[in-house]
């Protein structure tokens, strides 16, 4: 018969690699979220210009059609730098295209959020006995092959964004929860309660 303890206790090596790994995809997930944020900003941005530049020049040839201007020289100097600027921008946003790279780096953050949260259920099974080494290992690897998956089709990210990424974990504690908190979130049958979740 199979001694109880045997599982109660994981190879300490295994856990150290495979909590080492879970904060590399903590940092990888949370790098991509901000530059998806990034890049939506840039394309709010490009868009809000664009449509800055085309009401201005068509406000500016509707003076020049109602001859508000005296000087139909600049009236027009005016309209044709507008043009161009409109042109340019929308060369641009063909060019830029802020939204297509915020649209990938979320579904690179949502498939590394998979391999995040299987980081965390590795290991609570293995602090808690519930795994065998042998069967940690098998999942390690798996998880492991699925993570270099997602790194292969990844965008670039930049320092800017690992840097948010950096002050919204360690700061802002943007993956982290009070035992309150938490129950708040859930029904109160599946409340913990206590002195602490009250505070």
């Amino acid at each position: 018969m199979d001694d109880p303890s045997h599982d109660l206790y994981c190879d300490q090596r295994l856990l150290a690699q495979v909590r080492e790994s879970f904060g590399r995809v903590v940092y990888s997930h949370k790098t991509h979220e901000k530059q998806a944020d990034i890049s939506f900003t840039r394309y709010q941005w490009q868009q809000a210009i664009l449509i800055a530049l085309t009401a201005a020049s068509s406000g500016t040839f509707l003076t020049l059609v109602f001859g508000l201007f005296s000087n139909s020289t600049w009236t027009s100097l005016a309209t044709s730098f507008c043009a161009l600027l409109v042109s340019w921008m929308s060369l641009g946003a063909k060019t830029f295209k802020f939204d297509e790279t915020s649209a990938a780096h979320r579904d690179i953050a949502s498939r590394l959020w998979d391999v995040r949260e299987s980081c965390i259920s590795l290991i609570a099974d293995m602090m808690s006995g519930e795994i065998s080494d042998a069967d940690a290992r098998k999942r390690r690897d798996d998880l492991q092959t699925l993570a270099r998956d997602v790194y292969s089709t990844a965008p670039r990210t930049s320092d800017k964004a690992f840097t948010r990424a950096q002050d919204g974990l360690k700061n802002n504690e943007e993956m982290t929860f009070g035992t309150r908190e938490i129950d708040l979130f859930l029904p109160e049958a599946l409340r913990l309660g206590g002195d602490e979740a009250q505070r």
